[in-house]
């Protein structure tokens, strides 16, 4: 036998609304307004634990990679990272070189 739940009665429960800041907050954030939030500092040394990736390779590219890592001294993840800063900082500066 199925046992049927009864609604809590609303009166028991304040039922707050949105004021009209907040709504106009959440509207403006939504349409890729202004968030006012101060600009976060990331720390480039912080421990390792944020996302993962997982990044499927074709034969040519791991070798790529791997001929990469050699070359450079570096692990693959170290490598791949260190290719990730290097694009980003050209990207910065306009010094991008197209493949």
């Amino acid at each position: 036998m199925v046992k049927r739940r009864e609604p809590r009665a609303l009166s028991s429960v304040a039922k707050q609304q949105p004021s009209p800041e907040q709504v106009e907050a959440f509207a403006a954030a939504a349409d890729g307004g202004s968030r006012h939030q101060p600009e976060q500092f990331l720390d480039p040394n912080a421990k390792r634990d944020y996302k993962a990736i997982r990044v499927p390779f074709n034969e040519y590219e791991f070798s790529k990679l791997e001929e990469l890592a050699q070359r450079t001294g570096r692990t693959k993840l170290n490598a791949i990272r260190w290719a990730i800063l290097k694009l980003s900082e050209e990207e910065e500066k306009g010094t991008k070189t197209e493949p």
